[in-house]
Protein backbone atom coordinates (compact mmCIF):
# COMPACT_ATOMS: atom_id res chain seq x y z
CA UNK A 1 0.00 0.00 0.00
CA UNK A 2 1.30 3.45 -0.83
CA UNK A 3 2.56 5.83 1.83
CA UNK A 4 0.06 8.41 0.57
CA UNK A 5 -2.87 6.19 1.55
CA UNK A 6 -1.28 4.95 4.80
CA UNK A 7 -0.56 8.49 6.03
CA UNK A 8 -4.02 9.74 5.10
CA UNK A 9 -5.82 6.82 6.72
CA UNK A 10 -3.71 7.04 9.91
CA UNK A 11 -4.92 10.64 10.19
CA UNK A 12 -8.53 9.78 9.35
CA UNK A 13 -8.71 7.08 12.00
CA UNK A 14 -6.95 9.41 14.46
CA UNK A 15 -9.71 11.96 13.86
CA UNK A 16 -12.36 9.33 14.54
CA UNK A 17 -10.57 8.19 17.71
CA UNK A 18 -10.34 11.79 18.89
CA UNK A 19 -14.07 12.34 18.31
CA UNK A 20 -14.74 9.18 20.32
CA UNK A 21 -12.51 10.44 23.12
CA UNK A 22 -14.50 13.67 23.27
CA UNK A 23 -17.80 11.78 23.48
CA UNK A 24 -16.52 9.47 26.20
CA UNK A 25 -15.05 12.39 28.14
CA UNK A 26 -18.44 14.13 28.10
CA UNK A 27 -19.93 10.98 29.64
CA UNK A 28 -17.19 10.65 32.28
CA UNK A 29 -15.93 7.36 30.84
CA UNK A 30 -12.36 6.35 31.76
CA UNK A 31 -11.81 5.11 28.19
CA UNK A 32 -11.66 8.70 26.92
CA UNK A 33 -7.97 8.70 27.84
CA UNK A 34 -7.42 5.45 25.93
CA UNK A 35 -9.03 6.78 22.74
CA UNK A 36 -7.06 10.00 23.11
CA UNK A 37 -3.90 7.87 23.22
CA UNK A 38 -5.04 5.92 20.18
CA UNK A 39 -5.52 9.17 18.25
CA UNK A 40 -2.08 10.40 19.35
CA UNK A 41 -0.49 7.11 18.31
CA UNK A 42 -1.95 7.30 14.81
CA UNK A 43 -0.93 10.94 14.30
CA UNK A 44 2.58 10.07 15.50
CA UNK A 45 2.74 6.99 13.22
CA UNK A 46 1.82 9.09 10.18
CA UNK A 47 4.91 11.28 10.60
CA UNK A 48 7.61 8.55 10.56
CA UNK A 49 5.73 7.02 7.63
CA UNK A 50 6.23 10.31 5.77
CA UNK A 51 9.94 9.99 6.56
CA UNK A 52 10.04 6.54 4.95
CA UNK A 53 10.23 4.76 8.33
CA UNK A 54 7.96 2.04 9.69
CA UNK A 55 6.92 2.87 13.26
CA UNK A 56 6.37 -0.74 14.30
CA UNK A 57 3.37 -2.18 16.08
CA UNK A 58 4.13 -1.30 19.70
CA UNK A 59 2.88 1.59 21.85
CA UNK A 60 6.30 3.18 22.51
CA UNK A 61 5.35 6.65 21.34
CA UNK A 62 8.59 8.13 22.67
CA UNK A 63 10.65 5.82 20.43
CA UNK A 64 8.53 6.78 17.41
CA UNK A 65 8.99 10.49 18.16
CA UNK A 66 12.74 10.00 18.71
CA UNK A 67 12.98 8.48 15.22
CA UNK A 68 11.65 11.69 13.65
CA UNK A 69 14.41 14.08 12.49
CA UNK A 70 14.77 17.25 14.55
CA UNK A 71 14.28 19.28 11.34
CA UNK A 72 10.64 18.23 11.37
CA UNK A 73 8.80 21.22 12.88
CA UNK A 74 5.92 19.09 14.17
CA UNK A 75 8.23 16.96 16.34
CA UNK A 76 7.77 19.16 19.47
CA UNK A 77 3.98 18.79 19.19
CA UNK A 78 4.36 15.04 18.99
CA UNK A 79 6.79 15.01 21.91
CA UNK A 80 4.14 16.84 23.95
CA UNK A 81 1.71 13.93 23.49
CA UNK A 82 4.06 10.95 23.71
CA UNK A 83 3.28 10.57 27.45
CA UNK A 84 -0.13 9.26 26.39
CA UNK A 85 1.47 5.85 25.74
CA UNK A 86 0.66 4.97 29.36
CA UNK A 87 -3.03 5.09 28.52
CA UNK A 88 -2.59 2.23 26.05
CA UNK A 89 -1.42 -0.07 28.82
CA UNK A 90 -1.22 1.18 32.43
CA UNK A 91 -4.77 2.49 32.65
CA UNK A 92 -6.38 -0.39 30.76
CA UNK A 93 -5.46 -3.35 32.92
CA UNK A 94 -5.40 -4.20 36.62
CA UNK A 95 -1.94 -4.15 38.17
CA UNK A 96 -0.26 -7.43 39.22
CA UNK A 97 -1.88 -6.89 42.64
CA UNK A 98 -5.29 -6.51 41.02
CA UNK A 99 -5.69 -2.78 41.53
CA UNK A 100 -6.95 -0.47 38.84
CA UNK A 101 -5.08 2.78 38.49
CA UNK A 102 -7.45 5.74 38.62
CA UNK A 103 -7.87 7.51 35.28
CA UNK A 104 -6.53 11.01 34.75
CA UNK A 105 -8.84 13.87 35.59
CA UNK A 106 -11.31 15.12 33.04
CA UNK A 107 -9.37 18.37 32.86
CA UNK A 108 -6.15 16.49 32.05
CA UNK A 109 -7.82 14.41 29.33
CA UNK A 110 -9.38 17.57 27.91
CA UNK A 111 -5.94 19.22 27.77
CA UNK A 112 -4.46 16.12 26.10
CA UNK A 113 -7.30 16.04 23.58
CA UNK A 114 -6.51 19.68 22.69
CA UNK A 115 -2.81 18.81 22.16
CA UNK A 116 -3.65 15.82 19.98
CA UNK A 117 -6.14 17.94 18.04
CA UNK A 118 -3.40 20.49 17.32
CA UNK A 119 -1.00 17.79 16.13
CA UNK A 120 -3.75 16.29 13.97
CA UNK A 121 -4.69 19.68 12.50
CA UNK A 122 -1.10 20.54 11.62
CA UNK A 123 -0.49 17.08 10.16
CA UNK A 124 -3.61 17.09 8.00
CA UNK A 125 -2.79 20.59 6.76
CA UNK A 126 0.76 19.65 5.81
CA UNK A 127 -0.08 16.31 4.24
CA UNK A 128 -3.14 17.66 2.44
CA UNK A 129 -5.58 15.17 3.92
CA UNK A 130 -9.34 15.65 3.87
CA UNK A 131 -10.56 13.68 6.88
CA UNK A 132 -13.99 13.31 5.32
CA UNK A 133 -12.78 11.46 2.21
CA UNK A 134 -11.99 7.83 3.10
CA UNK A 135 -9.13 6.14 1.28
CA UNK A 136 -8.09 9.25 -0.66
CA UNK A 137 -4.32 9.66 -0.65
CA UNK A 138 -2.45 12.44 1.08
CA UNK A 139 -1.75 15.23 -1.41
CA UNK A 140 1.76 15.92 -0.05
CA UNK A 141 3.00 12.81 1.76
CA UNK A 142 6.66 13.79 2.06
CA UNK A 143 8.52 14.73 5.23
CA UNK A 144 7.44 17.87 7.06
CA UNK A 145 10.08 20.60 6.96
CA UNK A 146 9.94 24.31 7.73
Amino acid sequence: MSAEIVIANFLRVAGQDLEGAKLLLAGGNRNAAYLCEQAAEKVIRAVPTSEGKHAGVRHQLDEMVDAIPDENPIKPLLAAIQHLAAFATTFRYPSPTGKIKPPPSGAQVEADIAKVQEALSQSTAHFGVDLGKPNEPAATPGPIRS
